[in-house]
Order: structure tokens, then sequence, then C-alpha cells
């Protein structure tokens, strides 16, 4: 599965710098943390979950109940702070990379999903995948665009103390529109059919049919601190 190999790496693009200390935000239930267990010292997770908490501190690790925006550590306390899928759920991405920023000693580590829109069986990909995210608000879900790289950087790219570099990586797996479909009309049941959100799903349909559909892809961005 892509999806496996983006997180594979990632993993060696965090693991490059041989930080001692990672904090992750957004750790959800442990999935990047534990792909680096074993070669980093310290790895202390944060998440809004208390449930994801509990879960995390049963396996061993250090972690913490808290936002992404407000991180209950003192400047420089980690290595590397890690955001893995994290940052289309993130409310204020700005606030969330500053924080992040003044939490590392040397620097961000980025992973999330990327669309090429430059082609037209990405496109409609994207559009489903914004079309899905509607549905996940409503129901009071964080669930944010995902974010090209301008957008991503756009908090620190006046910053003169810091450097950065990104990949963009897309493998060109096709997608089963029919299991898209009915995968839709399941999420559509839930909001009793609305008729804006059925028409906006007829439409993406019809592109989906004649554009095919690809998976997304993975962005991966690191920050370093000058020092």
């Amino acid at each position: 599965m892509s999806d496996d190999i983006y997180r594979g790496e990632f993993r060696e693009r965090v693991l490059s710098g041989r930080p001692r200390s990672i904090l992750e935000v957004g750790a959800g239930n442990g999935t990047f943390l534990r792909t680096v267990k074993g070669d980093v010292g310290r790895l202390t997770a944060l998440d809004p979950s208390a449930e994801h908490v509990a879960q995390l501190q049963l396996e061993g690790f250090e972690a913490v109940e808290g936002s992404a925006e407000r991180l209950p550590f003192p400047d420089g306390e980690f290595d590397v702070v890690v955001f893995s899928y994290t940052p289309h759920h993130v409310t204020d991405w700005a606030e969330a990379l500053h924080e992040a920023l003044r939490v590392s000693r040397n620097g961000v580590e980025i992973l999330d999903v990327w669309y090429d829109d430059t082609i037209a069986d990405q496109r409609t990909s994207h559009a489903f995948d914004r079309w899905m995210k509607t549905i996940h608000r409503r129901d009071g879900m964080v669930h944010n665009d995902t974010m090209p790289p301008g957008a991503m950087l756009a908090p620190v790219l006046a910053w003169r103390d810091v450097t950065y570099d990104y990949v963009c990586r897309r493998f060109a797996t096709a997608v089963n529109v029919d299991e898209t479909m009915q995968h839709c009309r399941e999420l559509l049941a839930k909001v009793q059919n609305d008729a804006t959100l059925t028409r906006e799903y007829e439409d993406l349909i019809a592109a989906g049919r004649r554009d095919g559909m690809t998976e997304e892809g993975a962005i991966m961005v690191t920050i370093e601190k000058r020092h």
C-alpha cells in the first residue's frame, strides 16, 4: 500500500537527524510512535483524546492530553516535534506550528495528505475528499482541507531563523469509483440525504466516471531551526 511507503519514508526522514527525544502532536493511537520505538530514547505523545492518551500510557509511552495550539511543555523540551497526518485535523495551524517550533530544539517534521490538482483524476479525488469532510464537520470533527506546500509553510515563510524543505510524493494508484459511491451513499444517509450534498455527490460521481480517481499522495516537510 502507498500509505505504508509514505509512512516508511517519513520515518527515515525523522530519524535521519538522530533525535534523542520526539514529541508527536496528535498522536492518535500511536501508529507513528510505534515505528520509532527503540530508535529514540524519549518518545512523548500529545493528543486531545483522553482515551488515546490512556491507551498509549498503557503501552508504556509518555502521553499527555492537550491541544496542538497550546503545548504544555517548556521551550526547547524536545529535539524534534512531529505531526503525522495531523495538520488537517488542527483548528489553528499557524498557532500549532509556532508552538511546535517553540518546544523543539532542532525543528519540526510533518507528514500529511496531498493531492496533485494539476491532474484530472487527482482533482476528482480531492473534490470527493472535501465533500466527505463537509459531512464529518457536521458531526463536530475538525477535518479541514489538505494544504499545499505554500499554505503549510505560510506561518514561517517570513522567519529568518528557520530553513525548510519538502517533498510531494504520489503513486498513481487507481481508486474504485463504485466503492467510493457506496461509501458516499452511506455518508449521505447520515445527513438524511441533504439535497445540496446529494446534488454535489451526483456531480462528483459524473466526474469520477469521466476522469477516474487515484489515491491521495503525501507531503513531507522538514522545518529546521538555525543555531
